[in-house]
């Protein structure tokens, strides 16, 4: 029996005008902007990969340890096309340096609270949106459709029984909706595949499938949502203005009001008081070096470029050589000292703003279009917790640097640290004769490169609890309505 009432419905919801209408709707935004997202991805991939073979370039340029200052740059997320999350709202870049830590940048800085009534177009976008509302447009009237049309009563006079009834409509609501979600999911990987530097490894394959399924439980969940309005009013036209109005809700006041109330529940220290904490550890910093800093001689030397935009003093006299070699290890000892420090004073504001949005997080849960959002940018690659993970890499990194730079410098005590002048080549300085000689590039076969690893189990372990959660809900909402349904009165 519930067979029968699925297909019977199946087919009625398939030749409604709404239902074409939705579908093509659907594929037409897959088809217009699918290309352009997979353009923008590739132009970033080439932008990525121009900025990594000119660090690369000015790594074979370098004549003095000082003066190694590469920047780390972060790969763009393939599968943002898909949901594109905060790909875009940090930066995708560390500098290493030895008198900084590097923290996320971008994340920190507090934009238009309101930007999710401004979203950003990705696939999952027609899922919030348009197969969302189509999804309540098939759902509206299952019951109270019935009722208007006096067919409920007459389907329920006879054998059928009230949970084969709802069942057989969420079965074939569930199956009308797999057209359009198929539909995307593959015009969209045929236009992204056509690309040529689109390469799909085994773990995006993995994601994909997760996402498909992601988009069916969420379009299950938007289902329930009709038949619970559908199932509790009598009018049709009032079960579809009931679910529009909390499909608005849902979409815009959820999320926008999460971040304005966590906002105030955790409220971040003002921007003033860690300038000045900043400060004041500048000030502490420079106090500590000028204490111990030597006095400066009468020094005499000749500059020359490097790599990554700094300068070298090519050649030296005697005071200016002991002058340079006592400041630089003072100054780059001081510089990884004081870096813990400044690190520890951003770390607590930027814990602060982690809380606060996760605080905003939690409460935006409520909403299965923000589980929906969850899911699809953790799958993707595209959530903090990726952009985290980039950052805990890049500070590993930075401390494999200083202990080569250091190791290769004798504790930041030699002279290679800040010059290639030698001392037969200081000696002739100091007689006043110019007998610098091009020295080669420093020798960095054996310097750490970065390697960012894709961390498919960390994405999987970060979306899977509101996959989960989601889930939940959806069988939360089936719940509500078998309940209202048996107490629904068919005449």
């Amino acid at each position: 029996m519930i067979w029968k009432i699925a297909k019977k419905e199946f087919l009625l919801n398939l030749m409604t005008f709404k239902f074409a209408v939705g579908t093509v709707v659907c594929v037409v935004l897959t088809a217009a902007f699918m290309p352009i997202l997979a353009k923008d991805y590739q132009q970033r991939l080439r932008m990525y990969d121009d900025n990594v073979a000119r660090n690369e370039a000015e790594l074979r340029k370098v004549k003095v340890y000082k003066n190694i200052t590469p920047t780390i740059f972060r790969p763009p997320a393939l599968l943002s096309v898909f949901s594109e999350g905060l790909e875009k709202q940090v930066d995708d870049s560390a500098k290493i340096e030895f008198d900084k830590i590097p923290q996320m940048r971008g994340a920190a800085v507090q934009g238009n609270p309101y930007q999710a009534i401004f979203p950003v177009f990705d696939v999952s976008l027609i899922f919030k949106i348009v197969i969302g509302v189509l999804a309540l447009l098939v759902a509206y009237d299952a019951i109270s459709g019935e009722k208007e049309r006096g067919t409920l009563k007459l389907i329920l006079s006879g054998t059928a029984r009230r949970y084969q009834v709802l069942l057989g409509k969420l079965l074939a609501g569930l199956l009308i909706l797999v057209v359009p979600v198929t539909a995307v999911f593959i015009i969209g990987l045929i236009i992204l595949l056509s690309f040529p530097l689109v390469d799909l490894a085994g773990s995006d394959w993995i994601r994909i499938g997760l996402m498909y399924l992601a988009s069916l439980v969420f379009i299950s969940v938007m289902y329930n949502v009709g038949l619970l309005f559908s199932c509790l009013t009598k009018r049709s036209a009032i079960s579809l203005v009931l679910g529009l109005f909390l499909w608005i809700v849902l979409v815009v006041v959820v999320p926008n009001g999460s971040v304005y109330f966590a906002a105030q529940l955790r409220p971040l220290q003002p921007d003033e008081k860690l300038d000045g904490q900043i400060a004041a550890l500048q000030q502490e910093f420079e106090s500590e070096f000028n204490k111990s800093k030597p006095a400066m001689p009468d020094v005499i030397e000749s500059d020359d470029g490097d790599a990554f935009g700094h300068w070298y003093p090519r050649l030296l006299n005697k005071g200016g050589m002991e002058y340079y070699q006592a400041c630089y290890r003072l100054e780059h000892t001081l510089g990884v000292k004081y870096a813990d420090k400044f690190w520890e004073v951003e770390q607590r504001y930027l814990n602060d703003l982690a809380k606060q949005k996760s605080l905003a997080s939690n409460l935006s849960r409520i909403s299965p279009i923000s589980l929906y959002e969850n899911v699809m940018s953790g799958l993707a690659g595209a959530d903090i917790t990726s952009f985290q993970s980039f950052i805990t890499s890049v500070k590993a990194h930075r401390n494999r640097v200083v202990e080569y730079i250091r190791s290769k410098t004798d504790e930041f005590s030699a002279t290679s640290l800040f010059t290639t002048c030698t001392r037969e080549e200081m000696e002739q300085y100091e007689k006043g004769a110019d007998s610098a000689v091009e020295h080669p590039s420093l020798d960095l076969r054996d310097f750490p490169r970065f390697i960012q690893k894709t961390d498919i189990v960390g994405d999987l372990r970060s979306a899977i609890p509101d996959l989960a959660l989601l889930i939940f809900v959806n069988m939360l909402f089936f719940t509500l309505s078998f309940a209202a349904f048996t107490k629904y009165d068919a005449r």
